[in-house]
């Protein structure tokens, strides 16, 4: 495969854990990622010719940031939506190319042995069941150069506490399963890559309280765009509906006591390295 060539792998119609994503809707309701890049990227051990793999790398806008930072070099993104490929196309840099398909095929999708000096991934392995990221991170650990960072960031076990409360709650009345991200806790974690053959005596396992802010508009757009679809695939579409219409009723129960939207996210946060 050419680097501007997108796979023509497709999302399987049995991964009923796969949410689907509007490419535009989501590219709008991001600000609350972009406002925490600067933290991401102090420790984003990155350089000038580096070939970087994006995993979840989404409607792309963090993507092109990274491209700006290896001008010398490549960054691929992946992602299982078409519309979200389509979205980050639009706004990529000369030194960036797509590939579709999910982060559990990256043995079929990226054959090569080698092939990366960073690969990163944010906000998107919460989205993957746990069992499945055994797969991923020995599969990571393939394709990185010797001495190559993996540097993973998403949900951590305590992460948005007052909307999981909330959507459980509105999830029992219509019949719906409860949260099914996957939060990870830094223990489990660091056992996880630890068995993918990461040296575990560089770089950090850590999970990080932080509060992000929200207007409650933009609180409803995440909830639109992003939050609510988790639900998609596991309910009727009548079912659906009610639940999402229910939870945007109930918006205001999320206030924080100080009267804003703000809402505490926790994030496991890792950098290791091939040795």
């Amino acid at each position: 495969m050419s680097e501007n060539q997108v796979s023509n792998t497709e999302t399987q119609d049995e991964d009923t854990w796969l949410p689907g994503w509007d490419g535009a809707l989501y590219a709008a309701n991001t600000t609350h990622h972009r406002a925490a890049d600067a933290w991401f990227l102090e420790t984003f051990p990155v350089r000038d010719g580096d070939r970087l793999l994006d995993i979840g790398c989404g409607a792309g806008d963090f993507t092109a940031i990274v491209a700006g930072l290896v001008p010398n070099g490549h960054v691929v993104g992946l992602d299982a939506q078409p519309t979200m490929v389509d979205e980050a196309k639009r706004r990529a840099r000369p030194n960036q190319s797509f590939v579709l398909g999910k982060a559990q095929d990256l043995e079929h999708l990226f054959p090569m042995d080698a092939a990366f000096d960073l690969v990163y991934s944010r906000a998107t392995l919460h989205w993957v069941p746990r069992p499945d990221h055994a797969v991923i991170y020995p599969q990571v650990h393939r394709l990185l150069r010797p001495q190559g960072w993996w540097r993973l960031e998403m949900g951590g076990a305590g992460n948005v506490p007052a909307v999981v409360a909330l959507v459980n709650d509105v999830a029992d009345h219509h019949g719906g399963p409860h949260a099914p991200w996957n939060f990870l806790d830094a223990g489990s974690a660091f056992d996880l890559l630890e068995s993918a053959g990461f040296a575990m005596n560089t770089g950090y396992v850590r999970t990080l309280p932080q509060r992000r802010v929200f207007t409650r508009d933009e609180l409803l757009g995440w909830f639109a765009s992003q939050a609510l679809r988790a639900w998609e695939p596991s309910m009727d579409a009548a079912s659906y509906e009610a639940f999402c219409d229910e939870v945007i009723s109930r918006i205001d129960e999320v206030r924080r006591p100080d009267g804003t939207y703000d809402q505490t996210y926790v994030r496991l946060d890792a950098l290791v390295q091939r040795p």
